[in-house]
């Protein structure tokens, strides 16, 4: 069976109208240039994967405020076994962790994952002890030497990078880093998808790193024990269901003037009218528009004609190293009639309803671009940023931004006419509507911008990422997940379910045992008790017992014997009780993975 291909569609204006004017008019438009990869994939296309691991000090923090157990720490080391696990044996891992330099002893080279691969990763990651700063750049830098290296370069490489700090040696954005700095270039190389943790972690940074390098970032402030696997398992399901890399989309036209194009977070090829992608995965849909304006002639009311609209193709490799597909071109007519009327229409270009929606996609992305920019501008002004303690951004600078949203917002839908004209074309934009008044919330309850960062991040790219939204309030960026995202993360659920199961029933075991370890003391000591209770509890004076002579007191004498007696007993018991206690809980961690909760 021939394995399906990438495939481009342009969705363009319907006929124009004009009218008998006798001079020339300048005609303004647009059309959408989709690009839509194959809902399957024939094989699994093996990895490689490097994954930074943040170990700063905070790392060992309560993942709940209200709990002690288990750390931030912890979630990770169970959430990488996830990783490890769903890995086939034809991937490959490795394992960097970082504060704020690489950590070699807890470090990997790339390893395999089959035979006794996933045990020996397995026992680098519950090796992981949180100590020190953060600093990204040594760990990224290791990251790409460790993918540059490579003798196989066969695999598709992608980077994870996960962290709960702020970076304390180096500033990450596009108004700090020069166009020429190195970084940029090293960035570039490989896609790194980063997760920020908790609400002190630094979300500019994060975005920023994943953004140039055509990553997403994951913004995960509370409920980390779900909604961190669940990230991850997102994460996870794009790079094992990848059916293109290398892929750029080619957009020209014969008869129109192509004025600009929008290609969202991804990068314009030159001035040929292209637009590089990267990598796709099975399922996705990338959209992106394309402006365009055509000088008409001086026609007569009658006159008809077909301009060659916009044409598109995509050319990719479905692998690293292997030849590249083009695929067919397409091509969409621009017909034009020039009406019988003396009366112009309202507007001669109307808006196709593809159109419409990626247009207020992307205005919403500029909107929230623009407020994130005043936040900072905030921030640096009063010089509130909190390092190194969590908290994150000043509570007060987030209200601050929180209604300078609102306000936005509320003035971008009175009179942004893209938005407007949406319901008359049948376009349903609720959830963007439901994803704005939740990230208004969040600003008021204090749990930082991140959510602000990832939903962008989640649009630019236009690929599922979590945003740190309540649930509820996932309606629009849900969308981008493919059914191969949808059913790891069911997986992920199931293996929280299984693992909740399993601290159920190992908790159960412990107190059981707890209870007949200690009973087994309390009973050496009933038996003492009762010892002590039957002797006579005084010896009557002798009949010959002199005046002045007192005789000694046989009972009170054994009784003190007995009660050293005891207290040596009781404590070996005691002793052997908390030996066996040990032993027991070392065989319960084998079993069940964990020790119980404390």
């Amino acid at each position: 069976m021939t394995p399906e291909k990438v495939r481009v569609s342009v969705g363009m204006n319907p006929p124009i109208l004009l009218v008998d004017n006798s001079h020339t008019v300048t005609l303004n438009g647009a059309a959408v240039v989709r690009v839509e990869a194959p809902s399957s994939m024939k094989n699994h296309a093996p990895i490689d994967l490097v994954t930074l691991i943040n170990i700063n000090q905070s790392m060992s923090w309560p993942a709940a405020s209200q709990t002690e157990m288990p750390s931030r720490l912890d979630l990770l080391k169970n959430a990488m076994k996830f990783i490890i696990r769903q890995l086939g044996d034809d991937d490959r891992l490795a394992i960097v962790a970082f504060n704020d330099k690489v950590i070699k002893e807890n470090t990997t080279g790339i390893l395999e994952i089959s035979g006794s691969g996933r045990t020996a990763i397995e026992k680098k990651v519950d090796g992981l002890v949180a100590m020190g700063d953060t600093a990204f750049k040594p760990s990224l830098e290791h990251a790409v030497k460790l993918l540059d290296d490579r003798a196989d370069k066969k695999r598709a490489g992608f980077i994870v990078l996960i962290s709960d700090g702020l970076d304390g040696q180096f500033k990450w954005g596009d108004e700090i880093i020069a166009p020429t700095d190195p970084i940029r270039g090293l960035l570039r190389k490989y896609p790194v998808h980063t997760f920020g943790l908790g609400k002190a972690h630094d979300p500019k940074a994060l975005h920023y790193i994943a953004n140039i390098s055509y990553g997403i970032y994951s913004s995960i402030t509370d409920n980390l024990d779900n909604k961190f696997i669940e990230a991850l398992a997102l994460c996870l399901a794009g790079f094992k269901t990848v059916v293109a890399v290398d892929a750029c989309v080619d957009i020209s036209s014969n008869s129109l003037m192509i004025t600009r194009i929008d290609p969202g977070g991804y990068i314009l090829r030159g001035s040929s009218g292209g637009i590089l992608v990267g990598t796709l995965y099975a399922g996705e849909v990338k959209d992106f528009i394309v402006y365009f304006s055509y000088r008409t002639g001086s026609w007569s009311g009658g006159y008809y004609t077909t301009l060659n609209g916009i044409n598109a193709r995509a050319t990719y490799k479905e692998a690293p190293g292997r030849q590249s597909i083009t695929t067919d071109t397409c091509s969409v007519s621009l017909p034009i009639h020039v009406a019988n009327s003396s009366y112009p229409p309202a507007n001669p270009c109307p808006p196709y309803p593809m159109v419409l929606q990626q247009m207020v996609r992307f205005k919403v992305l500029d909107l929230l671009m623009s407020v994130l920019k005043e936040f900072l501008v905030l921030k640096e002004e009063a010089a509130s940023a909190v390092h190194g303690k969590e908290g994150g951004d000043d509570p007060v600078l987030q209200a601050i931004a929180a209604s300078l949203l609102q306000r936005k917002w509320k003035e971008f839908k009175q009179s942004d006419e893209s938005w407007k004209e949406a319901p008359r074309n049948l376009l349903n934009l609720g959830g963007i509507d439901q994803d704005i008044s939740a990230m208004v919330g969040i600003l008021k309850q204090g749990l930082g911008v991140g959510c602000i960062h990832s939903w962008v991040s989640s649009y630019q790219m236009q690929r599922a990422t979590t945003t740190g939204l309540p649930g509820a309030h996932m309606v629009a960026t849900g969308q981008f997940r493919t059914p191969a995202m949808d059913a790891m993360v069911q997986e992920a659920h199931r293996q929280l379910a299984k693992e909740a199961s399993a601290q159920d029933a190992g908790t159960s075991i412990v107190c059981k045992r707890a209870v007949e370890l200690l009973d087994g003391v309390n009973k050496r000591f009933d038996l003492w008790c009762k010892l002590d209770h039957d002797l006579p509890r005084t010896n009557q004076p002798s009949s010959h017992q002199e005046e002045g002579h007192e005789s000694p007191d046989l009972t009170a004498v054994l009784r003190g014997d007995i009660n050293r007696a005891r207290q040596h007993d009781i404590y070996l018991a005691a002793d052997h009780a908390i030996k066996q206690w040990r032993s027991f809980l070392t065989s319960v961690e084998k079993t069940h993975g964990h020790g119980p909760d404390k």
